[in-house]
């Protein structure tokens, strides 16, 4: 393997310049982060990807070059001419090659490093939840077994007038029974295909279409480059419904869900890196999550609706994590943004 490769296998963005502030090499997550590709952004100035040219950045370059002095930056706010912006931690060093003075930037976006620990934290904490939950759920279904039995015996051994107490019992029983097991989730292991996420996208639109009580406006921004998922359409279908559903409930009479694909690189998932990860961003300008619950939404039983059972989220999250994914929640100050993020290729 050589040093290309070896750069194009870390988290990290690397870029490197030569004295004159020409882009040289740049690895891949280094292309993920400037949102350009290699071939592009080779032998263009550096400060041409700035949206203000006179940055802390620039000025570290300028220090290497003329001085050969390393620098480090922490918590920077920057903005790319793209019009995107990153918190950032910046490592500055002179380095040669073929005897010739070159500046290696080593960047580490904040917000995306505390989303992966994040998720981690995540995902520990609903793995003790779930087992938690399912220990409870077996010991109330197992006596819901047996009010149910003796409610069979005694609707052979009553009056005909009476007999729709026992039918209560029996009903009531199986609604708590079925409750439950919504509660655990799916049991079945997911049957993985080839699948392209646009078309499951649409398909779950049909279905919010012919059952919406107010008009909502579904805008589509797809990356059609996005190469095909394996996942198990069923399951992934759900879930989105659930979060669509979500969105469109959250939203005003008139309101917007913008549904964004994009293909993200170096990825990390549940301690896996994955080099190449497809995201489903979902984004509503509805009423957005109450504040006590934004940590715990993914958690059985938790809602903000009057009349929800808080099992739509955990759901959901469950059925993308048995296709590998994860769904992550995203604070914006006028925004509700959910992701599923499902993995195309792994290391």
């Amino acid at each position: 393997m050589n040093v290309e490769n070896i750069l194009d296998n870390i988290a990290t963005s690397v870029i490197i310049t030569n004295k004159y502030m020409e882009i040289v090499h740049v690895n891949a997550s280094g292309e993920n982060f400037l949102r350009n590709s290699k071939e592009k952004l080779l032998n263009k100035k550096i400060n041409d990807i700035f949206a203000k040219k006179n940055n802390l950045i620039i000025n570290q370059i300028y220090d290497a070059i003329a001085l050969g002095q390393s620098s480090i930056s922490r918590d920077m706010d920057i903005s790319l001419k793209s019009k995107i912006k990153h918190i950032v931690d910046c490592n500055v060093q002179a380095i040669y090659i073929d005897k010739e003075k070159h500046v290696l930037l080593e960047i580490l976006q904040n917000q995306r490093h505390k989303s992966i620990e994040k998720n981690a934290r995540f995902n520990d904490r609903n793995n003790a939840t779930q087992m938690i939950t399912r220990s409870i759920a077996h010991e109330i279904k197992n006596p819901l077994g047996g009010i149910r039995g003796a409610a069979q015996l005694l609707d052979s051994e009553i009056k005909r007038n009476q007999k729709e107490y026992t039918e209560i019992i029996i009903n009531e029983v199986d609604r708590l029974k079925n409750y439950i097991d919504r509660m655990l989730g799916p049991s079945e292991l997911p049957e993985l295909n080839d699948t392209n996420i646009h078309l499951l996208i649409e398909r779950v639109l049909k279905l919010l279409k012919t059952d919406q009580d107010k008009e909502t406006t579904f805008v589509r921004d797809y990356d059609p480059s996005i190469p095909e998922v394996k996942i198990d359409n069923d399951m992934i279908i759900q879930a989105l419904l659930n979060i669509l559903k979500n969105a469109q409930e959250a939203t005003v009479e008139g309101g917007t869900v913008l549904i964004k694909t994009r293909v993200e690189r170096n990825y990390t998932i549940s301690s896996i890196r994955y080099n190449l990860v497809a995201m489903i961003d979902i984004i509503d300008d509805g009423i957005g999550i109450s504040p006590d619950i934004k940590s715990k939404l993914f958690l059985p039983l938790v809602t903000n609706k009057p009349k929800g059972s808080g099992l739509g989220l955990s759901i959901s999250q469950k059925l993308v994590s048995l296709n590998n994914g994860i769904i992550v929640y995203e604070d914006d100050d006028a925004r509700t943004i959910f992701k599923i993020i499902l993995p195309i290729e792994n290391y």
